[in-house]
């Protein structure tokens, strides 16, 4: 069969009859056309492809679309309308792309910024460093865990019932875990029913961290702080000056470069998976326990190296796949 052209119109209308799960015969008889299977074929490729790439484009500009408002723009764009279901299917088995929860980004975040303090903190040995936080997440989760974020997110019921959780306490008391990590692993914790102020930080350094770091340069003797308005003050100037230690402060928004972020992650998930706090004597004792018992040499080893820092050559086997971090 020699080569036959066919005007856009004919090849817009075959390839819409064809996604629409028309067959060739039903096509060739409603256009009047005898268009081969060839050409059918080459058609919705360039279709396909085409619609890929604008489904692409689309969800990168706006990843946060419901599956019925891309329905309806590719159908705007190539008057094609396809199910929830197929668009669903297509998405997932055709192009990989996927439904997750979606990592909030900072728009003041500076990747400038950022890169300067890598560049900055690339010949400082991980052994230097010492980074601390606080953790105010916990608050109102502490001392019931039957607040949000200490519930598990799923749960399980006979098919066809609604699965329940019950908030034990909905005004409970405040908890806010305040810990310092090294390469080694814990250098000090703290957990208070207090907002942590100034007073309150500089009491903890004072009296707890400085207490295990040592004069600048040698190890555990760079403070790395976030900007945090406690961190910012003239006491902690004062007392890291005292005891020779230096501060480094992170570069805001960039929570992948504190290794205690992660931590806090994985004290959450502790905390989520055992139900520890749930009706305890003395949930300080508990935060804090768990805080040590999950944080370990090995785990702070790895995050330092995970997040760009120097680290020892001596160190094997760097990745994170052993741990699990909740979000």
């Amino acid at each position: 069969m020699g080569f036959q052209k066919y005007d856009p119109g004919t090849k817009i209308a075959t390839v819409c009859m064809i996604a629409q799960l028309h067959s060739r015969a039903s096509v060739c008889n409603t256009l009047g056309f005898s268009i081969s299977c060839q050409s059918m074929d080459r058609w919705m490729q360039l279709y396909h492809a085409t619609q890929r790439i604008f489904i692409k484009e689309l969800l990168r500009c706006k990843p946060g679309l419901f599956l019925d408002k891309l329905q309806e723009r590719l159908y705007d764009e190539t008057n094609t309308l396809l199910s929830l279901t197929t668009l669903h299917r297509n998405l997932v088995e055709n192009m990989e792309i996927t439904l997750k929860k979606a990592n909030t980004l900072n728009i003041k975040k500076s990747l400038v910024t950022k890169h300067d303090f890598i560049e900055r903190m690339a010949s400082v040995p991980a052994e230097y460093l010492v980074f601390t936080g606080e953790f105010f997440h916990l608050c109102s989760s502490f001392i019931s865990s039957i607040a949000d974020d200490l519930l598990q997110t799923f749960s399980r019921s006979p098919k066809g019932t609604q699965a329940n959780r019950t908030i034990i306490d909905s005004n409970s008391t405040c908890f806010t875990l305040l810990p310092a990590i090294g390469f080694n692993g814990i250098l000090a914790v703290t957990v208070t029913d207090d907002n942590v102020k100034g007073s309150n930080f500089g009491h903890f350094l004072k009296y707890s961290l400085l207490l295990q770091m040592n004069r600048y340069p040698d190890n555990n003797s760079v403070l790395v702080l976030d900007n945090a308005k406690v961190h910012i003050g003239e006491q902690v100037h004062w007392l890291c000056e005292n005891a020779g230690v230096k501060i480094v402060f992170l570069p805001t928004y960039t929570p992948e470069l504190n290794p205690i972020e992660f931590c806090f992650s994985q004290v959450k998930l502790d905390l989520c998976c055992s139900q520890a706090l749930v009706r305890c004597a003395d949930p300080k004792w508990v935060i804090e326990r768990t805080m040590y018992q999950v944080v370990s040499a090995r785990l702070c080893q790895k995050l330092f190296n995970n997040a760009g820092y120097l680290c020892p050559d001596t160190l094997d086997d760097l990745n994170l796949h052993e741990f699990h971090f909740s979000e």
